[in-house]
């Protein structure tokens, strides 16, 4: 009978199992960390000021308080149509009248862009029709342009579900 002897294995096949276990860890971690959402940020984490529990936000740009209601709270993803309320007031704290007020929605984590839409002023604000494609967590900027002055942009974290 031969005896066979064992032909030592190159210590690189261990190395290939650590690197692909390190990798596929890291591949994990970072779409866990791409998908959840921070405790501290209850209206999502695209990078804008986070709405309220009641889908309310509000932030000052360029001496202008700019304020973005969505109803129904939570929006809706999957291309359902919500209302976006703009309040747009100046320093002393009246409304302004006669802007140009824009939304402009986006997915920063998948680089996605919704439609852009004009609000149309209605009572002492604005309103616009407003389409989130999908579930997750949309950035979506309010730009301001006063008939007289400069233009003011404010962003609003919006969680869709």
């Amino acid at each position: 009978m031969t005896r066979r002897t064992a032909t030592p294995r190159p210590a690189a096949r261990g190395t290939k199992a650590v690197r692909l276990a390190a990798v596929t860890s890291a591949v994990l971690a970072a779409v866990l960390t791409g998908c959840s959402t921070p405790a501290s940020s209850a209206g999502g984490s695209a990078g804008g000021t986070a709405l309220d529990a009641g889908c309310r936000g509000t932030k000052t740009e360029a001496g202008l308080e700019i304020t973005l209601a969505v109803s129904p709270c939570p929006a809706k993803g999957g291309g359902a149509a919500a209302t976006a309320s703009i309040t747009v007031k100046d320093t002393a704290g009246k409304a302004v009248r006669g802007a140009k007020v824009e939304i402009n929605p986006e997915m920063p984590n998948m680089k996605m862009k919704g439609g852009n839409q004009s609000a149309e002023p209605k009572g002492d604000g604005y309103e616009a029709k407003l389409v989130l494609g999908m579930p997750g967590d949309w950035l979506v900027s309010v730009v301001v342009t006063p008939a007289s002055g400069k233009a003011a942009t404010a962003a609003f974290d919006v969680k869709a579900e």
